[in-house]
């Protein structure tokens, strides 16, 4: 199955660059109530996905909550680039399902890396839910048939 048929593209994803100030970030994700958002590079490229985790250490890091201390680092300073990983855009559904378990949204790129836009684990979950209702033939119970 293509997992494409899933995807929110790029124009339709609220991200930050890699060069944004955490400031900057704080308030995007503050704004749209977000709990992580994707860091694009200035080549168009997926960097990483920023947390609220990274945002809270990167403060309790400093012993200080003041924004000033957001406004002179960079995003790329403080993600931890191995958390969301991107699946490729021609990879399986088997890869795409594993990646949702662990986040609620799965980064895709293309073959240069570059972001493409994301995969969200309620669409997944949906599809999953629909593909099991189409597909059970009413076995309850344990396994018999009713």
């Amino acid at each position: 199955m293509n997992i494409m048929r899933f995807i929110v593209p790029k124009s339709l994803v609220e991200y930050v660059s890699a060069d944004s100030t955490v400031r900057q970030a704080l308030e995007k994700m503050r704004y749209h109530r977000y709990v992580a958002i994707p860091v694009i590079d200035s080549e168009g490229r997926y960097v990483g996905t920023l947390r609220n985790d990274d945002i809270l250490s990167y403060f309790l890091d400093r012993g200080s909550f003041d924004l000033k201390f957001a406004e002179e680092n960079k995003v790329l300073d403080i993600i931890d680039v191995a958390y969301a990983p991107a699946v490729y855009h021609d990879a399986s559904m088997g890869e795409l399902i594993d990646r949702v378990k662990e986040h609620n949204f799965v980064p895709v790129v293309d073959d240069r890396g570059c972001f493409v836009g994301i995969i969200l684990r309620r669409d997944i979950l949906n599809f999953l839910l629909k593909y099991y209702n189409e597909n059970d033939k009413g076995v309850k119970n344990g396994g018999k048939e009713k």
